[in-house]
């Protein structure tokens, strides 16, 4: 288990455990679409969709291609990220950061980045050091992960719909955890990685 800034316990439930908290990450990532988050869903999205969504990730995590990190306050749900797992032989070394949410309520609060660092610690401890991810063009998420040290790749224009349905760019980073750790770069005030 692990502490973020805000007394959240970030933790790595199995495809088991991920099962019992399933009420809420839909009721998560219904927050997320409806604040408008790129994410692969539209709005409306019904519950069922969600559901189904959710199920899918709990058979990946089972299978060991997936690892779900959830940020746990008290009963509350709080935030959650995944960790894809690449699979054939020539990837065992990459994993794809997807679907870092942060509740509405608990933005703005280290919470996101917490989650982040965790994912970096989880990926690392599993022989994976090159992280992948995307987020739209110009969203807030971009500056976060620049600042934990993903290198942005460059922009696919026109990649995925909006929750509203407009087609944006999406925006590729990247990043090495062997040689990339901020504070080696002398960006000091980047967070230190002091989880246990």
């Amino acid at each position: 288990m692990i502490r973020s800034p805000l007394s959240v316990a970030i933790q790595i439930p199995s495809g088991e455990q991920s099962g019992q908290l399933r009420d809420g990450l839909v009721e998560l990532l219904d927050d997320a679409v409806k604040a408008g988050a790129s994410i692969g869903f539209l709005d409306p999205m019904s519950r069922d969709e969600a559901i189904e969504y959710w199920e899918r990730v709990f058979a990946e995590v089972d299978f060991g291609r997936r690892l779900l990190l959830v940020a746990i306050q008290g009963e509350d749900l709080l935030g959650a990220i995944q960790l894809s797992l690449a699979q054939l032989p020539n990837g065992r070394h990459r994993g794809e950061v997807e679907k870092l949410l942060v509740h509405t309520s608990a933005r703005r609060c280290g919470l996101g980045t917490a989650l982040m660092m965790a994912a970096e610690d989880a990926a690392l401890s599993r022989g994976r050091y090159l992280l992948l991810l995307d987020t739209r063009a110009g969203d807030p998420a971009g500056k976060l992960y620049e600042k934990l040290g993903y290198i942005r790749a460059g922009v696919i224009p026109g990649y995925a719909l909006s929750p509203s349905g407009h087609p944006h760019g999406s925006a590729i980073y990247y990043r090495d955890l062997r040689d990339c750790d901020p504070q080696m770069l002398g960006e000091n005030d980047a967070p230190t990685r002091d989880f246990p």
